[in-house]
C-alpha cells in the first residue's frame, strides 16, 4: 500500500537539525507559509541552534521564495523524490496559515514516520490529538518552541513520529 511505499524510502537516521518544508513553491498558501516561518520562526530557532537548517523543497520557487536563501535555509528547486528529502528531516514543518490545499505534505511525514511541527490549519480534517501525533502551534514562539524541543530531543521524535505512522 500506499505507506509501505512511503516506509521503503526511510532511512535508519534523520540529519541533527534539519527541518525540512515540502509543496510547490508558487502555490499562494505554501509561499504564504514559507514567507512567515522564515521570517518570524526560523530567526528564533536559529538564535538556539545555530547549526539548525532548513529544506525547502518543491518546483518552481516564486522570487519571494527564493529570497528566502540564506541563513540555514536552502531550495531545492524541483526533486525527483520528495521521500529522500522527508527521510532526512528531523522535524518536518508545516506552517500553513491559509487553506486551499490538501493535507497530503503532513500525511506523507506521518507515513514515513518523522515528527511534524505544524499550525492547526495544516492539520485540519486529520483528527490528529495535539502532542500525540503531532505539535501544533499557531503563534511564532510557541513553533519555534516546538521545532527546538524536537531537535533537542530524538526520543520525543521519536514517539510522536511511531504514533503518527501508527495513526
Amino acid at each position: 500500500g500506499d505507506t509501505d511505499h512511503y516506509a521503503a524510502a526511510v532511512p535508519a537516521a534523520s540529519e541533527a537539525g534539519l527541518c525540512v518544508f515540502t509543496g510547490k513553491m508558487d502555490f499562494r498558501p505554501n509561499i504564504d507559509a514559507m514567507v512567515w516561518f522564515v521570517g518570524t520562526v526560523w530567526p528564533m530557532v536559529r538564535r538556539r541552534r545555530p547549526d539548525a537548517r532548513l529544506l525547502i523543497v518543491g518546483r518552481d520557487p516564486v522570487a519571494r521564495v527564493a529570497a528566502l536563501a540564506g541563513g540555514g535555509v536552502e531550495l531545492t528547486g524541483a526533486v525527483d523524490d520528495v521521500r529522500e528529502y522527508l527521510a532526512r528531516a528531523a522535524v518536518v514543518v508545516a506552517p500553513l496559515r491559509v487553506g486551499g490545499g490538501t493535507r497530503l505534505k503532513v500525511l506523507e511525514a506521518m507515513a514515513m514516520e518523522r515528527a511534524v511541527a505544524a499550525t492547526r490549519l495544516a492539520v485540519e480534517g486529520l483528527g490528529l490529538t495535539p502532542g500525540v501525533e503531532a505539535l501544533l502551534a499557531d503563534t511564532p514562539d510557541e513553533l519555534a518552541g516546538h521545532v527546538l524541543d524536537l531537535l533537542a530531543d530524538p526520543a520525543r521524535r521519536a514517539e510522536l513520529a511511531r504514533r503518527a505512522r501508527e495513526r
